[in-house]
């Protein structure tokens, strides 16, 4: 068996890394790590950035027609909303007193009791203030409603309550009628003097109510009655 040599070069021990080296690798983990980031970076932006599937998208207009295109017209569109035919109310004059469509009828067709206020023979025209009429029993007892005391409301035949003073002008017919308690002679006069005779009638308060026949909104007749008793 040989002897050992004592001066044998010792084995390899392994060297410490160089500080290049140990740089290097540094770098390409710093590297990585920033790529990395910038990765996560990207994608965030990107997922912000995705339009919401749940927003409607506005529809692109149509391109107009060309202008010269046959049988195509390109309504103005600033030419603001179309019209409306008129309704059958529209179309409709309102009959009453002639009046134009929409004003109110001032009494229905039919038969008013009223006390004439005024009557303008020359533009044919009379303003009424319209009135509820009551007799006997019932003339009676809506006089003593009225606050009238019993021993007088007794012997009205005829009652004339009046609690709306509202007055109401209605023209009169070109062919009115007329019809006074004044007696034969009245029926010889003309429609001048006859209407002249209303208004004088007319103009004494309490004693006269009239019954008005309207029609169209217009006054066909004239009736005069006595709102107090005979004698």
């Amino acid at each position: 068996m040989s002897a050992p040599t004592l001066d044998q070069a010792p084995a390899t021990q392994s060297m410490p890394t160089p500080p290049r080296r140990r740089r290097r690798a540094l770098t390409l983990l710093t590297a990585g790590t920033l790529v990395l980031l910038a990765t996560g970076i990207g994608v965030s932006v990107a997922i912000a950035s995705r339009p919401n599937p749940a927003t409607p998208t506005a529809a692109t207009p149509a391109p107009a027609a060309a202008a010269g295109q046959a049988g195509t017209a390109t309504p103005n569109a600033q030419a603001g909303p179309a019209q409306q035919p008129p309704t059958k109310a529209e179309q409709t004059p309102d009959r009453a007193a002639g009046t134009a469509a929409g004003q109110p009828v001032v009494l229905a067709d039919g038969k008013h009791d009223a006390f004439i206020r005024t009557l303008d023979t020359r533009r044919g025209k009379v303003v009424v203030d319209v009135v509820q009429v009551f007799k006997d029993e019932d003339a009676v007892k809506a006089a003593i409603e009225d606050g009238k005391p019993r021993d007088t409301a007794q012997y009205l035949p005829v009652y004339v309550r009046n609690q709306n003073p509202r007055l109401r002008t209605l023209p009169l017919a070109s062919n009115v009628q007329v019809d006074l308690l004044g007696g034969c002679e009245d029926s010889t006069l003309g429609k001048e003097a006859l209407l002249a005779k209303l208004a004088q009638n007319a103009s004494i308060a309490g004693v006269y109510y009239y019954t008005l026949t309207v029609k169209d909104g217009a006054v066909q007749r004239i009736d005069e009655n006595l709102a107090v008793n005979a004698c």
